[in-house]
């Protein structure tokens, strides 16, 4: 068994390079200037407008908000535009570098720490928001990832997570029995660490060298209830579609997004309360 300090390291290399890096090449974008911040967070939203209905910006003002996994920051200057007491963690030297300089920019006053999510640099009850998307299956404990974004919230807090569906389509197109065994399984049997092969892990997160993120970890709506079950609410609901193979190859993205997100989603937003 890898060490969960191994898990980190590789993690700390692996996310150093932006998560978005490959989609602002594609789009021309090579330097951090406003301009092209601006076009990359235009094509982010418009192609993931569904942001704004799972993260609420505007009730953000004024609140203490932490958010986990920074990317390339378009959320992150989101939050802090909308008036939040924004604090921003990363196990990855880059992407925290990227937002301190958007948010120098904003001219708002933030606090950003280089750590990992499964031993934060914070007190329990300290966040009335926690945002984590796309973030807490890669960290190597999904269980434990959850369980200390519980902890940080003050209780009435709100997190809203994201992670990636264990029965998406893309799953029944390239698994169909182990997506059948993981539909049916009981979610209480569901194991830590249970990363998915490197080919896996590619499709869904490469770098520039085509080298899969170290870990990923994949979960039901079941499992995802059960492993949040320590929170006084928690609603799950699909986005995203994958349509590259099997019988929904030919329709638009949009499309099959309308169609079909609910149940082959690839994506799984929970939005929690403590």
């Amino acid at each position: 068994m890898i060490s969960q300090a191994e898990i980190d390291r590789q993690n700390s290399a692996f996310w150093d390079e932006l998560c978005g890096t490959q989609l602002a090449v594609s789009l021309g974008i090579h330097d951090d200037s406003p301009e092209s911040l601006a076009k990359f967070d235009s094509w982010y939203f418009d192609f993931y407008p569904y942001l704004f209905k799972h993260i609420p910006f505007a009730q953000m003002a004024g609140k203490r908000v932490l958010e986990v996994g920074l990317g390339y920051g378009s959320v992150a200057e989101k939050i802090a535009a909308s008036g939040a007491l924004y604090h921003g963690l990363d196990i990855a030297a880059g992407p925290v570098a990227m937002v301190a300089k958007r948010l120098e920019r904003l001219g708002v006053t933030v606090e950003l720490r280089q750590d990992s999510i499964l031993e934060p640099p914070f007190e329990e009850g300290t966040f009335d928001w926690i945002i984590a998307i796309g973030c807490l299956h890669h960290t190597g404990n999904l269980q434990a990832a959850i369980d200390q974004v519980h902890g940080l919230l003050r209780p009435g807090g709100q997190a809203m997570i994201m992670v990636y569906s264990a029965t998406s389509y893309r799953q029944w197109v390239q698994q169909p029995a182990e997506t059948f065994r993981r539909m049916t399984s009981n979610p209480a049997g569901y194991a830590a660490r249970l990363a998915s092969d490197e080919s896996t892990r590619g499709a869904y997160d490469a770098n520039e060298a085509g080298e899969a993120a170290p870990q990923t970890e994949f979960v039901t709506k079941r499992e995802l209830r059960y492993m949040c079950r320590a929170f006084k609410t928690c609603a799950i609901a699909s986005e995203n579609i994958w349509t590259e193979g099997g019988p929904l190859e030919f329709l638009p993205r949009n499309l099959a997004c309308l169609l079909f997100r609910r149940y082959l989603g690839l994506d799984l937003y929970c939005r929690l309360e403590r």
